[in-house]
């Protein structure tokens, strides 16, 4: 699956090489303005292709919520963390899965408090203090306490868990110091998006003392007209309403009428995803009017060795833009040592998405195997909200010290211009005679540097003389891929490509094959839809010196996109496919 560099992209790299060398190729900036200059017909198909460029539509950054099932720190757990001596233990296999999205929403099934040991087939769970570290070293945004377990030690097991959870920086939901807190939604802003979670326990599952009330510290139970009043009022506040129901009967594959009326219920109010748990197994997925209700995403924590079906479990991850769900790609896990997920293999992960009862597309997923010294493709279980494209406008941003003077840079990409900016004084900003579709800020030629790395259109190639063209006198519009830094404290240009025999639509920079050296990861397109850019091929360039080369490309598809996921220390390429 490997294709070789053509030689006119090394001739024209290894010429770059030496324009360089030449010291000939600086980037503008407030010091320093030298430029190219333009032929007439370059400009006018520039303008010409900016023109069609800006009238793409536009593509703000997305927002990510992982979403996992039961968690407890109690009996069987407990007592494993402590043979291991690491508090960490149940999550050194999926953190790194954790740590890939914006937020991380659970449902903590455990009070932290002091307390005797709790033996197993106990009933009554309590977690020692130094959960809540592990919780956020795990990197937990916000947890659900409406559940049957977290009230199991009462007044006191509650406030604990609270103030443990508060000192740690973990947001909880449906349980407070008396009815008010524990109703009212829990919002958090990620990326100028707005997210309202609220929390219930079903009054079958608890007894009735569990409820907060206007002086007792509790949870928050399922009540319809409760729910309906604060997801409708959560609705005018945020961009997301997301409702966790903790109901159903334990261990049944298929969501009970309590379940599915109240799940009904959150979505006829204006709820716009509904997140069930209590059963300990993975249960249905219903899409009720366009919103997704899962009934039950199972064990991810907990120590219930009975059934194989309580060993395994369901992680969701949400893509939010500010008004819709783009995709919910689906990661089945399974318990080793009834305390540490993992991630399911192929006949486990099948099994699992079976018991969801609906329809899924696929994502591709490319790894690298050390065994085979080459890229292994898999899929992964996928549905989507919209239909998902290469050819939008990106706009981010960025915060980052390149210059190591202590104060961050803003980096500000908007409608194909990079802006650079420190203390509100620009201190670089791109040409006119450019169009930025995105930059990434890291280190891609493994200098032990971060840089400004940019996939940018631009017309011409460089230089005069044959030598320096791919095509001479090609003034056209192409992709470049310019690597940018700090040198004597102004932003000059390290690196660039001429004319790229296929553009990039989109890029990441990371070291795939775990070898400590980072690689330039894209999805390659063709001219032939400019000033669109569609993945054809998923491609890996490794830095050489002089240049970048191909070290592999997959075969010839439909690729959006482009995301890099690390499990357990494994580097994974994820793609739309269409």
């Amino acid at each position: 699956m490997q294709r070789e560099t053509t030689w006119s992209i090394i001739i024209s790299v290894f010429t770059l090489a030496i324009a360089l060398w030449a010291g000939s190729y600086y980037l503008h900036s407030p010091k320093n303005q030298e430029t190219e200059n333009s032929q007439p017909q370059g400009e006018k198909e520039f303008l010409e292709f900016l023109s069609q460029k800006r009238n793409l539509p536009q593509k703000g950054e997305e927002v990510s919520l992982i979403v996992v099932g039961d968690i407890s720190y109690s009996r069987g757990v407990e007592r494993i963390v402590r043979k291991q001596n690491n508090i960490n233990y149940p999550f050194l296999k999926i953190q790194d899965y954790l740590k890939n999205a914006d937020l991380v929403f659970g449902n903590l099934e455990t009070p932290i408090t002091q307390g005797p040991e709790i033996s197993d087939f106990e009933v009554i769970f309590r977690s020692n203090p130094g959960t809540e570290q592990a919780l956020k070293q795990a990197e937990f945004s916000i947890l659900s306490l409406a559940n049957n377990h977290t009230p199991n030690f009462g007044e006191k097991g509650l406030k604990d868990t609270f103030n443990f959870l508060e000192d740690a920086g973990i947001k909880y939901v449906g349980a407070g110091q008396n009815e008010r807190e524990a109703y009212q939604p829990v919002y958090i802003e990620k990326k100028g998006v707005k997210f309202a979670f609220l929390a219930y326990s079903d009054t079958d599952v608890v007894p009735t003392y569990y409820e907060a009330s206007t002086n007792r510290v509790g949870t928050a139970f399922m009540q319809q007209d409760k729910m309906t009043k604060a997801v409708k009022e959560a609705k005018q506040e945020a961009n997301f309403v997301i409702v966790s129901m903790h109901a159903g009967t334990e261990y049944s594959d298929k969501p009970n009428d309590s379940q599915i009326n109240f799940a009904h219920a959150a979505i006829d109010a204006g709820a716009d995803l509904v997140i069930g748990h209590h059963p300990h197994v993975v249960q249905t997925l219903e899409k009720y009017k366009g919103k997704y209700i899962f009934y039950s995403l199972g064990n991810f924590v907990f120590d219930q060795p009975q059934k194989q079906e309580t060993k395994e479990g369901l992680a969701i991850k949400i893509y939010f833009s500010k008004d819709r769900i783009n995709k919910i790609p689906f990661l089945p896990v399974v318990m080793e040592n009834l305390a540490q997920p993992r991630i399911a293999n192929g006949n486990e992960a099948d099994r699992i998405l079976q018991r969801l009862k609906f329809s899924v597309a696929s994502q591709g997923v490319y790894f690298w195997n050390n065994s085979k010294n080459n890229f292994e493709k898999e899929t992964r279980a996928v549905i989507y909200g919209t239909t998902s494209e290469n050819s939008r406008i990106i706009s981010k941003q960025e915060l980052k010290d390149l210059d190591n003077d202590s104060i961050p840079e803003n980096y500000n990409l908007e409608s194909g211009k990079l802006a650079i900016t420190e203390n509100g004084k620009m201190i670089w900003q791109s040409p006119s005679d450019w169009w930025i579709d995105d930059f990434v800020l890291a280190d891609s030629n493994n200098d032990g540097v971060l840089d400004i790395n940019l996939s940018l259109w631009k017309s011409g190639s460089f230089g005069t003389s044959k030598p320096f063209w791919v095509k001479e006198n090609d003034m056209s519009v192409k992709n470049h891929f310019f690597i940018l830094g700090f040198v004597g404290g102004l932003i000059r240009q390290i690196w660039g490509s001429s004319n790229l025999a296929e553009p990039n639509c989109e890029f990441k920079i990371v070291d795939i094959d775990d070898d400590g050296r980072n690689e330039l990861v894209v999805i390659e397109g063709d001219y032939s839809q400019k000033p669109k850019c569609e993945g054809n091929f998923v491609a890996i360039w490794r830095w050489n010196d002089w240049g970048f080369s191909n070290e592999w490309r997959s075969e010839k598809g439909n690729f959006s996109n482009l995301e890099i996921e690390k499990i357990d220390e494994k580097s994974y390429i994820i793609v739309d496919t269409f």
